[in-house]
């Protein structure tokens, strides 16, 4: 067995990025039918002071000596006025893209239910007929994906956010493709599954090159192995959140120009349903897609609505502390 250690240790850095890519929510939700001590919301960003610059959808957060404290998921808030003409006499409108990764603290959920609540309207991604159910909490998710986002809840000490998200609140709009626009726009782009999957193995390879950083060391392993429960989810928390942060990797396997399924087709629905709900007169609107959709997001908001970014929220998702150092 420890012989094979510093072998595992070599190969590692090929595999986060694709469980990674299981939480950061390139995957499709699938329907039933087919200040941080508190683990809350931090202190709010100022707008970026150039137009070119991106918001961040995820970061890691340090405390003042350094010390990996949490995974952060954000809230970006956009805007605007809602019709055309002069700005004169046309209402403001907020957009916020809310950054999600399908696991999660317990905290991290009940903020995001009590974040919601204040919307007009949450616009939310789940591959499913218009008429479809709400995902119920409990139930065993449908699919490989689902039951595999599921079952890392044990291994990373985290709650699975189809259990903990209130999707049967009123203001919730379904805002994805059906199974079967889903299927017909991957065949019209020549997609399979598999050849997304070989699409993220090669840049998870590319990115696994000596000195770009996520290399394990075999202490690192034994603690997988051999340490306490929760020291062993820590660790594990730790060496997938370096991962996460790496937004560029998810965004060349399945963005870039030429786009996918995954991303650019859903995103462009859930863009749909988004003026739709401006037309009905909805002025606070949020996006609840996974954090590797945000990208794109934040390039159609501006170009194709007029909206620019403003603050952002952060909240934390994962606790990354030392359980010796959490208070």
């Amino acid at each position: 067995m420890t012989g094979a250690l510093p072998v595992v240790a070599r190969l590692w850095p090929r595999f986060p990025l694709l469980l990674a890519a299981l939480l950061a929510a390139p995957t499709p939700l699938r329907s039933e039918d087919h200040g941080r001590s508190g683990r809350g919301i931090a202190a709010a960003a100022p707008a970026s002071e150039s137009e070119d610059e991106r918001p961040q959808f995820l970061r890691l957060s340090h405390d003042d000596g350094g010390r990996l404290q949490s995974l952060d998921t954000s809230i970006v808030q956009y805007h605007g006025h809602a019709g055309g003409g002069t700005r004169r006499g046309r209402e403001a409108i907020q957009v916020d893209l809310v950054a999600a990764v399908h696991l999660g603290g317990s905290d991290y959920y009940e903020t995001l239910n009590r974040l919601f609540t204040e919307y007009d309207a949450v616009l939310y991604e789940l591959v499913a007929p218009p008429n479809a159910r709400v995902p119920k909490p409990g139930r065993k998710p449908p699919g490989a994906i689902g039951t595999a986002q599921q079952g890392l809840t044990k291994l990373l000490g985290l709650e699975f956010q189809l259990e903990r998200v209130d999707y049967a609140a009123g203001n919730f709009v379904h805002a994805d493709l059906s199974p079967q626009q889903f299927d017909a726009a991957m065949a019209k782009r020549g997609e399979t599954w598999w050849s997304m999957f070989s699409r993220l193995m090669s840049e998870s390879m590319a990115r696994a090159e000596p000195g770009r950083g996520g290399d394990v060391g075999v202490g690192d392993l034994f603690g997988l192995l051999f340490g306490s429960e929760d020291g062993r989810q820590v660790r594990l928390r730790r060496l997938m959140a370096e991962q996460f942060t790496d937004m560029d990797a998810l965004t060349a396997a399945f963005g870039g120009e030429e786009g996918s399924t995954l991303i650019t087709d859903r995103n462009a629905a859930a863009l749909q349903i988004l003026r739709h709900e401006m037309g009905k007169g909805n002025r606070h609107i949020a996006i609840f897609y996974g954090a590797a959709h945000m990208d794109d997001f934040d390039r159609r908001l501006r170009a194709d609505f007029g909206l620019q970014p403003g603050e952002t929220l952060w909240l934390e998702a994962w606790d990354l502390r030392e359980p010796a150092g959490r208070r």
